[in-house]
């Protein structure tokens, strides 16, 4: 068996029309949350913070945690993979969209309403869940300030 441990996050944003979700869209067509492996002397955090902005431009600042998720795939060597993701909410804080093509497809600012329709892995549901009831209970998420 083999062990692997990733981080990633919920990027958002306030915009003119309110709350947007970043997503991606994988190497196998599907939208969910930027992640990646954590590499050496790295914090889940910040694997986080540096997988969003590698895989779309995007910096920002972790809010709190989402909680993991975890599941089994074989890999291409036909070994088992137990893989625990660490998920953290995060304030978009600087950049623009620039997909990193070849490691994903493509990635976008998606209204907050539309993630529950769009993100493509049952195994997310409960950190997509969290994280859109701290944005939706947030005493103010348009003032970084309060």
């Amino acid at each position: 068996m083999v062990f692997e441990h990733s981080a990633g996050g919920m990027a958002y944003r306030i915009s003119a029309s309110g709350v947007e979700v970043l997503l991606i869209r994988d190497r196998y067509g599907r939208w969910t949350l930027p992640k990646g492996g954590i590499e050496p002397g790295e914090t889940p955090v910040q694997t986080a913070l540096r997988e969003i902005e590698e895989e779309t431009g995007i910096k920002g600042s972790a809010e709190s945690e989402l909680g993991a998720t975890r599941y089994w795939y074989t890999n291409s060597s036909g070994k088992p993979v137990h893989k625990v993701v660490d998920y953290y909410l995060v304030r978009a804080t600087s950049g623009a969209i620039v997909a990193a093509l070849g490691e994903i497809e493509a990635a976008q600012w998606v209204p907050v309403d539309q993630v529950r329709d769009l993100e493509g892995y049952s195994n997310n549901k409960q950190v997509i869940e969290k994280a859109l009831f701290l944005l939706a209970h947030a005493k103010d998420r348009t003032n970084p300030q309060t």
